[in-house]
């Protein structure tokens, strides 16, 4: 359609007109998901909350709480839309483990247990954290 008699038929409808990419809900519309900028928005807001607490004064169960709450509600609107990318997903856990080992300035911590046995459920010795990977699919199965 011509950009004249859009502008006309929006005029008469009283909406406003918008071009590709736009956001709604917080959510980039026609963005790609594929490419690490998309979920920069998100691996910010994951950073800004973490980084408030800084983890110095904050006890190991405060830590895991907060992360149990703050990475599966966070991303969870983003998750069950897209498939995210590995590197993505590296990034989330990367975030994860520095905020539960130590945020320090130099960025060194010990990490105590891998990160796949602090995601196994309680029962089996772990500590419930859910797998980044395995919960965008589940949110993606979903749909089906």
């Amino acid at each position: 359609m011509e950009s004249n008699n859009l502008a006309f038929y929006a005029k008469i409808l009283n909406c406003n007109l918008m071009r590709v990419p736009f956001v709604y809900l917080g959510l980039e519309v026609e963005g790609k998901p594929r490419k690490k900028h998309f979920w920069e928005p998100i691996l910010d807001k994951l950073k800004a909350r973490l980084s408030g607490w800084k983890g110095r004064f904050v006890s190991l169960v405060d830590k895991i709480c907060l992360i149990k709450s703050v990475f599966t509600k966070i991303p969870l609107f983003y998750i069950s839309f897209f498939k995210v990318s590995k590197s993505v997903c590296k990034s989330i856990i990367s975030i994860q483990r520095k905020f539960l080992w130590g945020w320090r300035k130099d960025n060194r911590s010990i990490s105590w247990v891998s990160w796949e046995t602090l995601c196994k459920p309680k029962q089996e010795g772990g500590l419930g954290f859910k797998d980044i990977r395995k919960f965008n699919y589940a949110m993606l199965a979903k749909w089906k």
